[in-house]
């Protein structure tokens, strides 16, 4: 009878660990689904202008090459997939692949979080991740970085189910190989920062025995990883490595020195990436080092950080730049704000507060300003009106080309010139190496096309050589990130082409 009891208490249990974990999964799914909803329905209401990343990002849709002048290219296929899927290329139809994309993280973060622990802590991860106020901001835009964390948490999926048959063999090891390598080359081509994070593997293989896989496995999927990669290895090649100049040119090593204020601002700007709660839980639990599992979380996360912020003390860091830390950082957060239920309110209704309100502000934020005048989103504003009125000159003037040498305006311009036959963008003609923008190294102005050209400039930022050019048109730039400038149209004189390189 006893036993009878036992039986039932046993499956009782059962039942409720199955109650407990369907629970927790299904609260996960409607905080993913829901906020991603919302995200979705306020960028289809967003007033702001494309940035001028994400409009290069658009004509990199267009133009669908292997590779690109300052990053790899598989962000501009996301948004040739979403484009044609919506039929359209308005600002939503560009930016739409960055809420859904986050909602495939979260979902990968739960599906790791629960390889590592359990259905509760894999939930906690995913609902903390799709509120990081880093993450709230990058929906509103499309950015390499997004579909380049999707990849890592993948990569760290696929890595772990290898190790957990690393003593067999057969098709599902050759299976889970090939698809480790895949993502790991996705990822390198959504950013090449994907590459900073993985030599920390074997860190973590030798910390904790999860981790650990077998060197035939590793050097498989490393194969397919390299052929995935190989096609934008070779535009590189075939363009002098122009990614890769372009790359050191921004991260000022030349300028090397000592800026230590330059390391304290990055490293704190890491509590406003990802909320100061989960900042400081993932710090707090490094105390738990003992912990195989901590350790090697550790060491998928912390050197990356440690990294970055000593770039930033020798030259200059954004900081974005240690957002792959975070894939492993947010499961070493996670288990220790789930113990501090205190903690991990505060961490949630603080970044719940910031998911919703950054999404309200580009609807209804638009106009407002800062203390010292500024609009709060000037960056995002501005962009299509003064380059409207650019275009809408140009054709008055009967303008062929339109030139420009900023990067803001060449943007806007070809995203605006997207389907005019009348009028064609170019970059102007720097007669440097290596050229300074995508533009520049793809879209130089050609001798045959000066007759009916105007550059459109800021009128302090002429060339030396049009310094004494009257413009053809001239006006204040409205509310957004050039307020009050005085930008004109001015043509180009024959003087200002002698000896420049017209060469793609």
């Amino acid at each position: 009878m006893s036993g009878v009891a036992g039986q039932f208490h046993g499956t009782e249990r059962i039942g409720g660990l199955e109650t407990e974990r369907s629970r927790w999964v299904a609260i996960a799914v409607f905080s993913v689904l829901g906020v991603t909803l919302f995200r979705i329905i306020c960028l289809a209401f967003d007033r702001t202008d494309l940035f001028v990343d994400e409009a290069q990002y658009w004509l990199w849709s267009r133009e669908m090459a292997f590779g690109a002048y300052s990053k790899p290219p598989l962000i501009g296929w996301v948004i040739r997939l979403t484009t044609w899927i919506m039929g359209g290329e308005g600002t939503f139809d560009v930016r739409l692949a960055a809420p859904i994309l986050h909602a495939m993280t979260a979902a990968a973060m739960f599906y790791l979080g629960r390889m590592i622990y359990d259905a509760r802590i894999g939930a906690l991860a995913a609902i903390i991740y799709i509120t990081l106020p880093g993450v709230s901001l990058s929906s509103l835009l499309i950015s390499t970085d997004t579909p380049m964390l999707l990849f890592i948490v993948v990569s760290l999926i696929l890595w772990r189910k290898l190790s957990a048959i690393r003593t067999e063999g057969g098709p599902l090891a050759l299976i889970l190989a090939i698809g480790l390598g895949f993502a790991v080359g996705l990822g390198f081509l959504s950013k090449y920062a994907m590459a900073f994070l993985f030599p920390f593997v074997p860190l973590a293989a030798y910390l904790d025995r999860n981790w650990r896989v077998r060197w035939s496995h590793a050097l498989f999927a490393g194969a397919v990883a390299t052929l995935v990669v190989t096609p934008n290895l070779w535009w590189n090649y075939a363009h002098d490595f122009a990614t890769a100049r372009h790359t050191v040119s921004i991260a000022h090593w030349n300028a090397a020195g000592l800026n230590f204020g330059s390391a304290l601002g990055f490293f704190g700007a890491q509590a406003g990436v990802v909320g100061p709660f989960v900042f400081i839980a993932m710090l707090m639990a490094l105390r738990d080092v003992r912990n195989p599992t901590v350790r090697s979380l550790c060491a998928l996360s912390i050197p990356l950080l440690l990294l970055m912020t000593a770039q930033a003390l020798i030259s200059r860091a954004f900081a974005n730049w240690a957002v792959g830390a975070y894939a492993a950082g947010l499961l070493l957060a996670t288990p220790w704000l789930a113990a501090r239920p205190h903690w991990l309110r505060a961490s949630l209704i603080l970044n719940t507060v910031a998911a919703i309100i950054l999404p309200l502000l580009t609807i209804f934020g638009t106009e407002l300003r800062l203390p010292n005048g500024d609009l709060a989103l000037k960056r995002y504003l501005g962009r299509f009106a003064l380059v409207s009125t650019a275009i809408a000159d140009a054709r008055r003037l009967d303008a062929h080309v339109l030139v420009a040498s900023d990067r803001s305006f060449l943007a806007e311009m070809f995203y605006q010139l997207r389907d005019d036959h009348h009028i064609v963008p170019r970059a102007w003609n720097e007669g440097v190496e290596p050229p300074s923008s995508h533009y520049a190294l793809l879209y130089p102005l050609q001798p045959g096309e000066t007759a009916n050209a105007l550059l459109l400039s800021r009128a302090d930022s002429l060339p030396a050589c049009m310094k004494d050019e009257p413009p053809q048109a001239e006006w204040a730039a409205t509310a957004g990130f050039m307020e009050r400038a005085t930008v004109g149209l001015w043509k180009i004189p024959a003087s200002c082409l002698e000896g420049a390189n017209h060469g793609p």
